[in-house]
């Protein structure tokens, strides 16, 4: 049975620092060997030099260790004996009872041989003989990454071991009879014969560590990766994935690196039926998706990327569980759950400057949804310049943006905008800061309206000019204490904006539903686009009381307060943003942290003249003793804010049983509904050479056909074995 490098428990690791048994020795006339020991004695003929006590030789970055080093010139033959420890410049330490070398030592056997290497792994042979081709055997050997007792009382969770480990140097390969991987000192697998590729040689190919899973929608499912290296800067991994109920599945990741960047694609393929919880229908057809990415430097500075994900239907990756090959985040914000995106995208930044060109194109997992509905985006700009101003003068930016949009079906959109703006900030006596600030900027339009047949409605192309000016002010108090320090910290912000008129409203491709919260409360424009703008003259107002303790038993604590008051000018946001009254919802937040024990937020916007929640988010996690856990809470009580869950739970802990035994648990709850949509059982054991996960998940969400999904999956992880 012949297996590769990756596939095996990386059991001839132990061979990679034996190869230099003989050269560590080796006379070199241009580099000297020094000997330094408590005692030398030589034979009256000569022949026999003898070191006792704490010997050590040295030849370059080559170290000897040993109680007594025993040297016959007529056999020109080194036998070093006692706590032998060889050092090779950085590579780890080599130990044996007793090395022996002869025939101009390039020939070398050691008993009692044991070594450590780079990745944590322990090697040990009952004695290791070394030919002068090269070539190396080891007689009952064996191959862990877990920490050994010295006195032996403690079984590693895994070792491999094998009779007799051959080492070929022309063929580059490593030969093994009679094999077996033991488990807590268990066999549990065997193999009379198998060979890998030499790890001292290039990557070479193989299998690596399967993975198994119990699925009431795809039935037993096995996934086994082979990794294959095509060349020293490419490889690709392979994965069939073979399951009861459907047709094989075959995965694939491939990378490659290049002098300025690289790239990793994955993606899938099978021939197959649709399925919903019913089973399959329609006609089988080739299937798949993939999922690729890649980054490359132009110039310093300077850099080009891609991102392309594409799958053959919208349901495709979620009947199979590979949504985790896709990423969904983008430069510019998470994506709906239910899209995929693609761009291209060029960027160049300096300390000066900022440029940033993308062309993006969405997909949609919806099966109710057009893709000739969604937008391509091509191009969109963004360019920002500081302003080279003198310290005295502040800081002053110039920025610029462009975007195109169309689509097969709807609407098109070109925007183009400038726009400057200056800031400086004072401290004046007493601690009060000032920072005054104005902006100025320009948009210009083109948009088509089109019904649902896709009939024109309206072309439209206008120019719009706006500018806001403000002031921000804080003062903040201090008053120390013997228990902690406490600090007052007012804040208001007066700001005004130019209005627009009626003819120059923009269509809002840009402009996501907006929420007052305590992180846009003094934005300077709290529009989360280009399109919308807020008008007129607000003030903006807020209190941070905050506790700093010195003392283990009290928590920092920090409490913000604040609102918003519009003095004039029309509501620029609508019923759901908190802003759409003259007096703004309140915002408060509330953090209270008693270091790793616990910790604890809230954070919420209250209706202004009854003090209701509308919006409330909440976190805490604590630590005591073997448990950990946490809950994030999420209520949205705002009538005008749309959303799919209005209340929901996430919690999850995990119970230390033992040192190494853990047991864990995350669920998501739909309050309002009274549903748990999601949730996590794992029993995990893990110590420093094993990882191994029993996991069982399941969700309760309808998802086009498919219904809820559970599903059981074993995960093992033995450390430095069957890992790229």
């Amino acid at each position: 049975m012949v297996l590769p490098f990756r596939t095996m428990c990386a059991a001839a690791a132990l061979l990679t620092g034996l190869m230099a048994l003989g050269s560590a020795f080796a006379q070199d006339s241009e580099r000297p060997a020094y000997l330094d020991a408590i005692e030398i004695e030589q034979t009256r003929d000569g022949n026999i030099i003898t070191a006792r006590g704490e010997v050590s030789v040295q030849s370059g970055d080559r170290l000897l260790f040993a109680d007594e080093v025993e040297y016959r010139t007529d056999e020109d033959r080194v036998i070093a004996r006692g706590n032998v420890r060889l050092h090779d410049g950085n590579l780890p330490a080599q130990t044996a009872e007793e090395i022996e070398l002869t025939n101009e030592w390039s020939e070398a056997m050691a008993t009692g041989f044991a070594m450590l290497m780079d990745n944590n792994g322990r090697a040990a042979s009952a004695y290791a003989v070394r030919r002068s081709d090269g070539g190396i055997t080891l007689h009952r050997a064996y191959y862990t990454a877990c920490d050994l007792c010295e006195d032996g009382s403690r079984t590693p969770t895994w070792r491999f071991r094998a009779r007799e480990v051959v080492q070929d140097p022309e063929s580059e390969m490593i030969y093994y009879r009679d094999a077996r991987l033991e488990a807590f000192g268990v066999p549990i697998f065997y193999s009379p014969v198998f060979a890998h590729a030499d790890p001292s040689a290039p990557r070479r190919s193989g299998f690596l560590i399967p993975t198994v899973d119990l699925s009431n929608r795809l039935g037993f499912v096995y996934q086994q990766p082979y990794y294959h290296v095509m060349s020293p800067h490419r490889d690709i991994v392979v994965t069939p994935m073979v399951m009861t109920e459907y047709n094989p599945v075959m995965r694939y990741e491939y990378r490659q690196r290049f002098w300025s960047g690289a790239i990793n694609i994955r993606g899938s393929a099978t021939y197959e039926q649709e399925f919903d919880r019913d089973g399959p229908f329609g006609d089988s057809q080739l299937r798949g998706h993939v999922a690729g990415s890649g980054s490359f430097r132009i110039a310093p500075g300077w850099v080009w990327r891609f991102n392309v994900q594409l799958t053959s239907d919208p349901l495709y990756m979620e009947r199979y569980g590979l949504r985790g090959d896709v990423d969904q985040e983008t430069d510019f914000a998470r994506l709906n759950a239910r899209l995929l995106p693609s761009d291209i995208n060029v960027r160049g930044r300096t300390r000066q400057y900022f440029v940033n060109v993308t062309a993006m194109g969405f997909q949609s997992l919806r099966e109710n949804v057009d893709d000739n509905t969604l937008p391509v985006i091509a191009p969109m700009v963004e360019a920002e310049y500081r302003l080279p101003l003198p310290g005295w003068a502040g800081f002053a930016n110039a920025r610029a943006s462009g975007i195109y949009l169309t689509r097969n079906i709807g609407d098109d959109y070109a925007r183009a905008t400038g726009e400057i703006d200056w800031s400086r900030n004072f401290t004046l006596p007493g601690g009060i800061r000032v920072s005054p600030y104005a902006a100025a900027r320009g948009d210009a339009y083109h948009f088509t309206r089109t019904n649902r047949r896709g009939d024109t409605l309206e072309t439209r192309e206008f120019t719009r000019a706006m500018a806001n000016a403000g002031v921000d002010v804080s003062w903040p108090f201090m008053r120390p204490g013997g228990l902690g320090d406490t600090i007052l910290a007012p804040r208001i912000q007066l700001a005004s904006s130019t209005a627009l008129g009626d003819d120059e409203i923009a269509p809002g491709e840009d402009s996501l539903n907006l929420e007052l919260d305590v992180s846009n409360l003094f934005a300077r424009n709290r529009a989360n686009g280009y399109d919308a703008w807020e008008e007129g003259t607000r003030l903006n107002a807020g209190l941070t009381t905050s506790f700093r303790s010195k003392t283990s038993y009290l928590p920092d604590t920090e409490l913000f307060v604040g609102r918003s008051f519009r003095l004039d000018g029309d509501a620029s946001f609508g019923p759901g943003s908190g802003l759409d009254e003259q007096q703004s919802d309140w915002v408060a937040q509330l953090d209270v942290n008693f270091g790793n024990f616990f910790e604890a937020g809230v954070r919420g916007r209250y209706d202004g003249d009854t003090g209701q929640a509308n919006r409330v988010d909440a976190f805490s996690q604590v630590s005591i003793w073997r448990v950990r856990g946490n809950v994030t809470y999420s209520l949205v009580d705002d009538a005008a804010v749309n959303t799919r869950v209005r209340e929901s739970v996430n919690f999850g802990a995990n119970f230390r049983v033992t040192d190494n035994w853990f047991v864990a648990y995350s669920g998501v709850r739909d309050l309002e509904r009274g549903v748990t949509r999601k949730q996590d059982v794992s029993l995990v054991y893990r110590d420093e050479c094993t990882d191994v996960r029993i996991i069982y998940d399941q969700t309760n969400y309808d998802i086009g056909n498919l219904g809820p999904s559970r599903s059981v999956m074993l995960q093992v992880t033995l450390f430095s074995i069957g890992n790229r």
